[in-house]
């Protein structure tokens, strides 16, 4: 009887990771990564406070969809932009951040472009 179960209990873990497998293969096929040269604005406020989450979230961001360029903009003008961008370095995610006043004239210049 043990024997019995026990081959039970192996065919339905076959059987699940099988259709595992199958399930993120499809996934591959059907959903295709961001491959391009997208730039991500973000605007933040009160980002020294939930800044280590904020992190996690970015970096997970950038390596799901292999994103090239994702900007931080500041929009609190009492945050210590120094110290964040500090953090940002030490823990490695690439992400350029901009303080409020960078962040005023960053914005403007992008809406001054002309993209054909």
């Amino acid at each position: 009887m043990t024997v019995f179960l026990l081959q039970v209990i192996g065919c339905v873990i076959f059987v699940y990771g099988i259709l595992s497998l199958v399930q993120d293969v499809a996934d591959e096929v059907t959903y295709k990564r961001i491959c391009h040269d997208m730039k991500i604005v973000v605007f933040a406020r009160n980002l020294e406070k939930n800044v280590e989450q904020f992190m996690v979230e970015l970096f997970r961001l950038k390596r799901v969809n292999c994103y090239k360029q994702i900007v931080v903009v500041d929009l609190a003008e009492d945050d210590d932009i120094d110290r964040i961008k500090t953090k940002f370095c030490n823990n490695e995610v690439n992400v350029e951040v901009v303080g409020y006043e960078e962040g005023k004239d960053y914005v403007k210049s992008l809406y001054e472009r002309e993209y054909v």
